[in-house]
C-alpha cells in the first residue's frame, strides 16, 4: 500500500491558528452526529465574525483502532471534524485538502494487517441488531393488540394474533441466539 508524505499536509492545529486569525470573533460548534458505543461520527460547524454559518465538516472514528482511539477516540474525532470544517471553509487549506492527522490514519490503516471479514461481520451484526429491535417493537405492539382483542372477545382474531405473536417471539429468539 502507498504511504503519504505527511509534510504535504497541514495539522489541525495549524488550521485552527489560521481560523482564529481570520475569524477572531467567530465560533466553532461540534456535535455528535452518531454514536453507538464503538463508532462515533461528529459534525463541526464554523461561524464567521458575523455569526453566519460558513462551513461544516464531518469525521468518523472507531474505538480502539489506534493507540489514541483506545483512550481518546471522541476527542480525536472532534479534532478531525474541526480540521475538515476549516478545510471546507473560505480560508480552505494549504497543501492538500486532508489534514496530516487524517493522512496518518490512512497510513496506519494501510500498514495494518488485513482483516478481510471484519467489516462484513460488523454490518451483519448491525443488521441483526436492527432487525431484533424491530421485532421486539412488533412483539410489544402485538401484545397490546392481543390484550385489546381479548377484551373484545373475537376468537378468530385472537388465534391469529397469538400465532403472529408466537411467530415473532420465535424470530426474536433465533436472532438473539445469533447476536449473543
Amino acid at each position: 500500500m502507498a504511504h503519504f508524505d505527511l509534510s504535504l499536509y497541514e495539522t489541525v492545529a495549524q488550521r485552527l491558528e489560521r481560523w482564529w486569525t481570520k475569524y477572531e470573533t467567530g465560533r466553532i460548534i461540534t456535535t455528535i452526529h452518531h454514536y453507538d458505543g464503538s463508532t462515533i461520527i461528529m459534525r463541526a460547524e464554523g461561524f464567521n465574525n458575523e455569526d453566519r454559518l460558513i462551513a461544516t465538516g464531518y469525521a468518523e472514528e472507531v474505538f480502539g483502532n489506534s493507540p489514541v482511539n483506545k483512550t481518546s477516540f471522541l476527542e480525536n474525532c472532534e479534532t478531525s471534524a474541526i480540521g475538515r470544517m476549516i478545510s471546507n471553509s473560505p480560508i480552505g487549506h494549504t497543501g492538500e485538502r486532508a489534514s496530516s492527522t487524517e493522512m496518518e490514519k490512512v497510513n496506519r490503516i494501510n500498514s495494518a494487517p488485513a482483516r478481510p471479514d471484519s467489516h462484513r461481520w460488523a454490518k451483519e451484526m448491525s443488521t441483526i441488531t436492527d432487525e431484533l429491535k424491530i421485532l421486539i417493537a412488533i412483539c410489544d405492539l402485538l401484545q397490546q393488540v392481543n390484550s385489546m382483542h381479548d377484551f373484545v372477545g373475537k376468537d378468530e382474531v385472537d388465534s391469529r394474533l397469538r400465532w403472529a405473536a408466537q411467530n415473532t417471539a420465535n424470530k426474536i429468539n433465533r436472532l438473539s441466539n445469533l447476536n449473543g
